[in-house]
This record gives structure tokens, C-alpha cells and sequence, in this order.
């Protein structure tokens, strides 16, 4: 009896050894079918990196243009020792800058002619009648003056003539021809609106007034002349074709150069599209002729041409 109790308790661990190996097994299997429907992670996609940028275009810029529509070579006043510039109207003496701020108020007049400026000539008409007397002392002064430096009347005549045109011509200059109808109309109506009794104290006075306008213009001018320079030396050899003021650069540059227009001798050459003297008028005191030179006022008829290159062995070029 003994013996048959221990064959049944070592069945019972047999029997529970195996039923523990069995659902052992059952969980294996199961982790491995659930292993199997669990679909597998994808693969990481790769994006390629983009492709550079395209190097950037180029953009050729313009050649500068000259201001007021100036010529693209034209002489102007240089600067002494002092950076004052040497013109006409330096080293004069009061009565010679009296008559020169005549001359420049008469040019103002004559030039001077949209609707608004007419002001400057009912001020000068006024100031001239006014002041005859005074104004003949001057001139007879200046007479005098002429003379003992000439050493005959003629040639004081033809001495004082000279310098007069050359201070017409300038005062009649059209690039500078809007900023200087502007400052004398502001001139003109100070003077009318509080008369001047005293011609030569307001002549000196405000003979500033009158140079200003110019002196202006031509620090443009060369800071024109200074920037055209810089492009030429970029882009000239490859653009410089297809503007005009290259083009005139380089003809001023050759062997036997061809004109370039003077301020002093020939007023109405100094646009890049030369203007037309319509008339002369003659001073009552000097008989020294006023040019009469229509611009019309706040247009500038310069043509802006796009920069393109010329042609090479690789084919044409062209900014963008």
C-alpha cells in the first residue's frame, strides 16, 4: 500500500512537469505566431540633398548720366590750390561783381521763361530803372578801370566785351538752367516784395546767390565724371558699347579729338542733345550780346539705353 502511494505522487509531478512544458510550449508558439503578424519596421527613405543654386546673374547697372542733361564731355571749371573753382567771375573787383550780378539777373530774365518765373524779369526791369543812375556810375567806373589796364579804348572795349560773353554764356548755360531760375526767382521776389536801395550793397550781397546754382552743377558734374569712370573700367570693355556716353568717352579719346563744348564759348552745346540759340540780345550799357537759349523746364531728353554686351567667340551676352 505504501508502494502504490509514491507511484501515484511521482505520476502526479510527471503529470504536472509535462502540463508545465506544455503551456510553456503554447506561449512560445503564440509569441511566435504574433511575432509573425507584426509587419517588420520599412526602411528609412533617403531624401537626396537639393541641387546648389544657380550662381547669381549679374546685373549691369546703367552708366551714370550727366546732370541737367549735360553733355557726356564738356569742360568745366577746374579748382585752385584753395578748392575754389577759377571761373569768369573770380578775382573780380565791387564794381566788376556789381555788373556781373547785372549780367546774371538779365541772363535770369531772358531764360527764365515758364509762367512762374515772371517775377525775375518785373524785378530786374524795376531794379535797372530804379537804379539808372547808380548803375551808369558803375559802368563808367568800369570804363576807366578797362582802360588804364588795356592801355587804349579799343582794346578796353574789346577786353571788356570778351569778358562780359563769357559771362553771359555762362549765366545762360542750360544744364544748370532749373536750379539758377529757382534761386534768382527767390532773388527776385525778395527784391520785390523789399526794393533795394542801395543797387551795389544788394549786387554784393547776393552775388553769392547767382554762382551757387553752378557751382553745384559742376560738383555733379564731376562726381559724374568720377562714377562713368568707374564703370567704363568694369563694364566698358563688354557694355560700353550700348551707351551713348561711352561711346562719346572714348571718341573724345582718340587721336585728333573731335570738339568738346566750353561753358564760356558756346553755351548751347553743353546738353547731350544740344539746345538752339533762338536770339541775341544786345546789353543797352555794354552792347554786349545775351544768348537767348529755350530750355523747357524740368524735361531732360537723355535716352537710359539697357546695357548689352557685345559679342564674342562664345556668343552674345546680356544682362538680365
Amino acid at each position: 500500500m505504501g508502494g502504490t502511494g509514491r507511484s501515484a505522487a511521482n505520476g502526479s509531478k510527471e503529470a504536472s512537469k509535462a502540463g508545465k512544458g506544455l503551456r510553456l510550449t503554447a506561449a512560445a508558439l503564440g509569441i511566435t505566431m504574433l511575432a509573425a503578424c507584426v509587419k517588420p519596421a520599412p526602411e528609412p527613405v533617403v531624401v537626396p540633398p537639393p541641387p546648389p543654386p544657380p550662381p547669381p546673374v549679374e546685373v549691369i547697372p546703367y552708366r551714370p548720366l550727366p546732370p541737367g542733361g549735360a553733355a557726356y564731355v564738356m569742360k568745366i571749371p577746374e579748382k585752385n590750390l584753395l578748392g575754389k573753382r577759377t571761373t569768369v567771375h573770380s578775382n573780380l573787383s565791387d564794381d566788376e561783381k556789381v555788373w556781373h550780378f547785372r549780367t546774371g539777373w538779365n541772363a535770369a530774365a531772358l531764360n527764365c521763361t515758364a509762367e512762374r518765373y515772371k517775377p525775375i524779369n518785373e524785378a530786374y526791369n524795376k531794379f535797372l530803372n530804379t537804379h539808372q543812375r547808380a548803375l551808369k556810375r558803375v559802368n563808367d567806373r568800369l570804363e576807366r578801370q578797362f582802360r588804364r589796364a588795356e592801355g587804349s579804348r579799343r582794346a578796353a572795349i574789346l577786353a571788356r566785351e570778351k569778358k562780359l560773353t563769357s559771362a553771359y554764356n555762362y549765366f545762360s548755360l542750360p544744364p544748370a538752367r532749373r536750379p539758377f531760375c529757382v534761386a534768382m526767382l527767390d532773388l527776385s521776389e525778395r527784391a520785390l516784395a523789399v526794393p533795394p536801395t542801395d543797387p551795389s550793397a544788394f549786387a554784393l550781397a547776393n552775388f553769392g546767390v547767382l554762382l551757387s546754382p553752378f557751382n553745384s552743377f559742376f560738383d555733379e558734374y564731376e562726381a559724374y565724371e568720377r562714377e562713368s569712370a568707374k564703370w567704363d573700367a568694369k563694364y566698358g570693355a563688354k557694355y560700353g558699347a550700348s551707351q551713348d556716353g561711352w561711346v562719346a568717352v572714348q571718341k573724345a579719346r582718340e587721336e585728333g579729338n573731335p570738339h568738346v563744348p566750353d561753358i564760356y564759348t558756346e553755351p548751347a552745346s553743353t546738353l547731350a542733345n544740344p539746345a538752339t540759340v533762338t536770339g541775341l540780345v544786345a546789353d543797352p550799357e555794354s552792347g554786349v550780346s545775351a544768348p537767348v537759349i529755350p530750355v523747357e523746364d524740368g524735361v531732360l531728353s537723355q535716352p537710359v539705353v539697357q546695357p548689352i554686351a557685345t559679342e564674342d567667340e562664345g556668343g552674345t551676352d546680356s544682362p538680365q
